[in-house]
């Protein structure tokens, strides 16, 4: 799994929106979006493998809190 199918599916898992990823990584929502358009799009960024771990421990803190 890449970190695009990744990200989704914990967006998914967790019923997150765009927004809150934004706020939890303390990154622009726009790059949430470039993150996930189309890889073919030429605004589409690759998701950097410290964002999704980031994103990953954030959340399981937030759930064991």
């Amino acid at each position: 799994m890449n970190n695009r199918d990744t990200l989704i599916t914990l967006m998914l898992e967790n019923d997150l929106e765009r927004r809150e990823i934004a706020e939890l990584l303390s990154i622009q929502r726009d790059t949430v979006d470039r993150w996930l358009i189309s890889p073919e799009s030429s605004r589409h960024l690759e998701i950097p493998d410290m964002a999704v771990e980031l994103l990953d421990l954030k959340l399981a803190a937030r759930k064991g809190a």
